[in-house]
């Protein structure tokens, strides 16, 4: 997959009107991407309409001369295998698609029209001005969202960068539907034409072909010219030495330090940028993070981009800060100004270079689910910037140290060039910015600490990292042996089992481990969970500098809590994987976090559990299903009286428990001998030999069936939301078919009816929604203006009608049935997704490994009477369990019968039957 957009044979040309394209030619590909970059985004709205860009951008979706009705183009895309988006930034806007390999004959006209052809439609216009501000809305209590406001008042005024971007209907409200249609059309008129737009496809059609249909379609745009980009410095004087306090909704301490870059572009080859931010970044022994860390000051860093556009880059070192980090930040700062001062004297040390050379190298070598949209996107914008040649080698490797590049761009890394960000609770704050209402002070950072981080003291505890010893000079291919494409079991012993199976798919020298432990006492309670979670925090803190240097060399390893236990899982290069498993093993079983590390983790859990009690409406009521679908899953509110309580003993016993008695299941997959598996099963069992469990449970509660039963989810938000799931009755192959089959069926339909045409609510959708395999549906609204009560009649109006007029999609059921087919057929894409694909069927008891090939199958000979008999027992609620789960947000509680009422979690959980 990494190699099916090949950039060094790319195709460039330009049409007569000044269209630039780019093309790629995948022979082996059978899908088409395209994308189309325009310059035209909201940089360009007028003063007195901030947000016309964005609403363009939606309007050229609301219908064209040759598909007239609103979003008929997204129906047609998809009825060619594919999907279609579009987004507006800063200086770009983007319209993007993919469509099986051969339908970009039919597509791209249908595409061209849409982008040279709308109709700007008064009653679509209308909508879509609701639309937008319903997705205003449901953004304004969006820490980022505000964050991002706040950033706009506190630039340079006259930078375009200040505008509101996403527009909203009071900013639209000021100007008549007929002016904001003439508005609309004088914009697209200016912007969308041939000189101002670049095109990227990649696809199977040959390049004659592709080039003749791109002319066809494209040829008779208006040339017109290239919009202005020659801006005011996005920051003067008055904006950089100034510290910016936010008070946040969701509970954080965080420091961001932003340094002030013109876009550094000419820097390709070297990328210096990507080296500074792998040297602050780092969180091995010796690193900025580590030292924080050990003196309690910060918990995480992140050292990168942030906003940027073609002559401006903010360069951000963000900080997660602990209470005391909070107190002592002039000391974090003291601490980031004499990393980057080791950093600036090792500018000369080639080597270091050349590892990270090595490390992005062998990162692109083996890239894995590269996205060819995500490339075609990146190259149809990029085309505004890069000569042929240039483009070419965006993707190729860092090759080319330049002491003087290197120096040039650090040369920016100084105290008077800096903006400082802290966002806490209880900061000082004199003003509450437009539209997201989010209160934030300004004042100007101290001259005397300024003064001292320009000349900082050098600290004996921080070092930049030595040579990485997980790098290996060669990365082998092992030979494959008979047997062994699918998982075998090379042991089962009771209360420990291996599986093992080679790659003999993508030749890569990678590979997976997987290593699961059953044990009751990290599952059975409230108390057992709450005691894995800090022990989980705790050990993933102690390991994090110990294996960072494994981490960037390209092996990574995620130790993460399930319903029956807990899972280590490392992936990557083969070469000294197994060691790295070993090493993490002994951890895993010997690790006791002392009293302090416990406190630590169990701060952070409760800020995290409060936090995702903040999160939006739907996201709550999706998680909360889980936890009423799944035996052992617990609820973040019910955790949350539990962890505050726990203590220190109280972990300690649980985690002792856990470890006297459990069940390991483990699976290697990947580019190693038989030998060398036995070898690691054995090294394995003798790690963990304590064993004696068996493995547990992962049952599904049995909804009844014949009427819903419902149960409220309590959200700190202003919008109502509901979530009706159905779930079949039972994890048959039928069973399974049908939910997918009449989900994709009602997906559109329901989006249309509620969203477009109703404009119920932002958030709309369908999905299937699967629990441990049993298969289920879930239909969902969240709304600003709607309570749940008038939601849930909409759902189930909407769904009584279809599902009694199933004979309706008797025509659209071979496309559906193709299309799910095709979903179902897909190869793998990457090694690391089809060991988790076999992992997963492990788990599941499908050691045939093949439940989609059998799933595919089965909806091949699906006739559409089985759709109907299965529609008309839905519609007598004869078939399936319903739950209905909503939150009220400002509205009035859904009414409920009390019998038909889950009140309390853990009740619910003991008296309901299970399969």
């Amino acid at each position: 997959m990494n190699n099916i957009i090949n950039l060094e044979n790319a195709h460039h040309f330009t049409l007569p009107n000044g269209l630039g394209v780019m093309l790629c030619h995948t022979p082996e590909a059978n899908e088409s991407f395209i994308s189309m970059a325009v310059r035209a985004g909201h940089f360009y709205d007028p003063d007195d309409c901030q947000g016309l860009a964005h609403l363009l951008e939606h309007m050229l979706f609301m219908g064209s001369r040759h598909l007239p009705k609103p979003n008929a183009i997204n129906g047609f895309v998809e009825q060619h295998g594919g999907t279609i988006n579009a987004w507006t930034g800063t200086e770009y806007a983007n319209y993007h698609y993919s469509c099986s390999g051969d339908a970009i004959a039919q597509t791209l006209p249908a595409f061209a029209d849409m982008l040279r052809q709308p109709l700007f439609e008064e009653d679509a216009l209308t909508n879509e001005i609701k639309n937008i501000h319903a997705e205003f809305e449901f953004k304004k209590k969006d820490d980022l969202r505000r964050l991002y406001q706040i950033h706009k008042e506190t630039c340079n005024p006259e930078h375009p960068f200040a505008k509101f971007s996403v527009g909203n209907s009071d900013t639209f409200s000021k100007h008549d539907c007929a002016e904001l249609k003439r508005r609309l059309k004088a914009l697209h008129q200016t912007l969308y034409c041939a000189r101002n737009m670049r095109l990227c496809v990649a696809s199977p059609m040959p390049i004659p072909q592709l080039e003749a249909l791109i002319s066809q379609c494209f040829g008779s745009l208006i040339q017109g010219e290239l919009a202005n980009d020659r801006w005011p410095p996005l920051y003067t004087e008055n904006e950089l030495g100034i510290q910016i306090n936010i008070n946040p909704l969701q509970s954080a301490r965080r420091m961001i330090v932003t340094f002030a870059l013109p876009a550094l572009q000419n820097d390709y080859v070297t990328k210096p940028l990507n080296y500074i931010s792998h040297l602050i970044g780092d969180e091995g022994e010796g690193s900025l993070l580590a030292y924080l860390k050990e003196q309690d000051w910060a918990l995480n860093l992140i050292a990168g981009s942030g906003i940027e556009g073609d002559s401006f880059k903010d360069f951000n070192v963000s900080f997660q800060l602990t209470q005391e980090g909070l107190e002592n930040k002039a000391l974090v700062l003291e601490a980031l100004f004499s990393y980057i001062e080791l950093i600036k004297k090792a500018a000369s040390e080639e080597w270091r270079f050349h590892e990270k050379s090595q490390l992005n190298a062998l990162a692109l070598e083996y890239e894995e689910n590269v996205k060819p949209l995500g490339l075609v996107i990146e190259y149809a914008q990029h085309q505004f910037i890069f000569d042929q040649h240039e483009l070419n080698l965006l993707r190729s490797t860092i090759g080319s140290y330049d002491e003087g590049i290197l120096e040039n761009a650090l040369s920016y890394f100084t105290p008077d060039n800096i903006r400082l960000k802290i966002i806490a609770k209880g900061v000082k704050t004199t003003k509450t910015c437009a539209f997201y209402e989010a209160e934030y002070g300004i004042e100007q950072i101290d001259q005397n600490l300024l003064r001292s981080l320009a000349s900082p003291k050098p600290n004996p505890a921080l070092a930049l990292p030595p040579p990485n010893p997980y790098l290996a000079s060669e990365y082998k291919l092992i030979l494959p042996e008979f047997g062994f494409n699918i998982p075998n079991k090379l042991l089962d012993e009771g209360d420990f089992r291996f599986w093992f199976a080679q790659d003999q798919q993508f030749h890569s020298p990678k590979g997976d481990i997987y290593v699961s432990f059953d044990t009751s006492y990290f599952s059975d309670s409230l108390l057992s969970v709450a005691a894995k979670r800090i022990w989980l925090g705790a050990l993933n803190d102690h390991l994090q500098a110990k294996y960072y240097r494994a981490e960037i060399a390209g092996l990574h390893y995620r130790i993460y809590g399930h319903q029956a236990g807990f899972t280590l899982h490392t992936r990557g290069f083969t070469n000294q994987q197994t060691l790295l498993a070993s090493q993490l093993l002994d951890a895993v079983v010997n690790f006791i976090p002392d009293e302090k590390a416990f406190e630590h983790h169990k701060a952070l859990q409760i800020q995290s559990l409060h936090n995702s009690l903040l999160n939006k409406p739907t996201n709550r009521l999706f998680s909360r299903l889980s936890v009423l679908i799944q035996r052992n899953t617990q609820a973040p509110v019910e955790l949350l009286d539990v962890i505050d309580d726990i203590s220190y003993e109280q972990m300690l016993s649980c985690r002792a428990q856990a470890f006297k008695q459990y069940f390991i299941e483990a699976f290697m997959h990947g580019n190693w001998t038989s030998d060398e598996a036995k070898h690691f099963s054995s090294s394995l069992q003798e790690q963990c030999s304590d064993r004696g469990g068996a493995p547990l449970s992962r049952a599904v509660s049995k909804l009844p069936v014949g009427g819903a039963l419902y149960h409220e989810v309590v959200c700190n938000h202003d919008d109502s939301a509901v979530v009706l799931y159905l779930q079949a009755p039972s994890p048959s192959l039928t069973d399974t078919a049908l939910c997918m089959v009449l989900e994709q069926m009602l997906a559109a339909p329901f989006f249309n009816a509620l969203r477009t045409e109703k404009q119920l609510g932002y958030i709309v959708g369908t999905g299937y929604v699967p629990h441990n395999q049993h298969p289920g549906m879930a239909f969902y609204i969240q709304s600003p203006q709607c309570e749940p009560k008038v939601l849930l009649e909409a759902m189930t109006t909407f769904l009584f009608q279809q599902l009694n007029e199933i004979e309706f999609y008797r025509f659209y059921w071979p496309t559906i049935q193709q299309n799910l087919i095709k979903q179902l057929e897909e190869r793998d894409l990457t090694l690391s997704m089809k060991s988790q694909r076999l992992w997963v069927s492990l788990g599941t008891q499908d050691l045939g490994f093949n439940r989609n090939t059998k799933l595919a199958e089965r909806v091949k000979a699906l006739s559409f009477e089985e759709i109907q008999e299965f529609a008309q027992q839905l519609a007598k609620r004869e078939r399936c369990g319903e739950l209905v789960l909503f939150s009220r947000g400002k509205f009035d509680a859904l009414p409920t019968n009390e019998k038909r009422t889950i009140n309390g979690i853990s009740q619910f959980k003991q008296e309901i039957p299970y399969y």
